[in-house]
């Protein structure tokens, strides 16, 4: 019954996190028309994040309290853009605890889902799923009453925001486990995920891959307006195929199956420096949802495999946290590319070149160490 419960969480949370996520760059960039106004929104909402996550590795709260606080939080930030969604100190405020909710309630969800070992696999795919439809609407729909009647769609966000909370102090209650979280349990199980090879090179390469990602967040809203694009339509189709990844049963980690999740990475950010035409880019869209969902996947499995839930709880708390960290720190890296919209997807693409020659990289050096 959890599950399901988890499963409702994850898709009311993702419904709205995906919009705000597609339209947090124009609600902020209407108040002052300025682009570093985003930078800041963005910057304020990570460092949270990040805050939130390194106390979450040391196991100091319950998943189920991490989950009702995360909800709790995230329905008081949607509040605050009913009230007070022209100021910026407001947004600052909102974008803080956004972040906290969002360091809270993911890798809380994941750990749950995984605790069965027979039934991990299942519970990691329908979970990538449930995040991508709920994804795959929301930003047209988001997009669409937005440009009619914003405030009535922050409004429903508190709604669908205030059912997760419901749904989650509904949970039952965790069974009690005898060994105390110590420091130096924490500080061992730290060590042993960083150490693991495979979370080495998941973790190098969905960041350079998140960053690239992170852009298309940030800009790609703002640039599509100039172009008379629909945001919504490109996340409908980037999300298409990222959920189609997830019906894929026999997709495991690889050589050749990540280094062609990075090339249509690659070739989803090359289209937006080559094509301005809708069709093409938003094929192109659907490719790049191909590519990101089948790294976040193959991924994620294989952190499903660690053998405590210490170790899972701190892998799913890192990995989960990377697309966030892309979209924090990706103004910040396409700085010498903030040239014209051009240059800034070019930056986009020299980073998911960067993710493959590093996988190669990688790659070398673990065969060396297992030969």
């Amino acid at each position: 019954m959890n599950e399901k419960k988890l499963f409702s969480v994850s898709f009311f949370m993702n419904f709205v996190f995906s919009m705000l996520t597609t339209l947090l760059p124009l609600i902020v960039f209407n108040i002052n028309e300025s682009t570093k106004d985003i930078n800041i929104v963005m910057i304020t909402f990570i460092s949270s994040l990040l805050v939130t996550r390194l106390f979450s590795i040391w196991n100091l709260l319950k998943a189920k309290t991490e989950i009702v606080l995360g909800c709790i939080l995230f329905t008081v930030s949607c509040l605050i853009l009913v009230i007070e969604s022209n100021s910026m100190e407001w947004m600052f405020v909102g974008s803080l605890l956004f972040g906290l909710s969002i360091g809270f309630v993911p890798p809380a969800i994941l750990v749950l889902l995984s605790e069965n070992k027979d039934k991990r696999t299942f519970n990691l795919g329908i979970y990538n799923s449930i995040v991508a439809i709920a994804s795959i609407f929301s930003p047209i729909i988001g997009e669409n009453i937005y440009y009619k009647n914003p405030y009535f769609l922050f409004f429903c966000w508190v709604i669908f925001a205030s059912i997760m909370t419901i749904v989650a102090l509904s949970l039952k209650r965790e069974q009690n486990n005898d060994e105390s979280a110590t420091n130096y349990k924490a500080i061992y199980n730290l060590k042993k995920v960083v150490l693991n090879t495979m979370f080495q090179i998941s973790f190098v390469i969905l960041l350079f891959s998140s960053i690239s990602y992170g852009s298309i967040v940030a800009y790609l809203p703002v640039y599509f307006e100039t172009l008379n694009r629909s945001i919504g339509i490109y996340y409908l189709f980037f999300w298409a195929g990222y959920i189609l990844m997830q019906f894929v049963r026999e997709i495991r980690y690889s050589f050749y199956t990540v280094l062609f999740t990075l090339l249509f990475i690659s070739l989803g950010q090359l289209s937006l420096v080559l094509f301005e035409e809708a069709f093409i880019v938003y094929f192109f869209a659907w490719i790049y949802g191909i590519g990101y969902g089948s790294l976040f996947k193959i991924f994620y499995v294989e952190v499903g495999n660690f053998n405590t839930e210490e170790e899972r709880s701190i892998g799913f708390s890192v990995l989960s946290l990377i697309s966030y960290i892309g979209v924090g720190i990706a103004p910040v890296f396409l700085i010498p590319f903030n040239i014209d919209w051009k240059m800034l997807f070019t930056g986009n693409l020299f980073y998911s070149i960067i993710a493959i020659i590093i996988f190669l990289f990688l790659r070398k050096i673990s065969m060396k160490d297992n030969g």
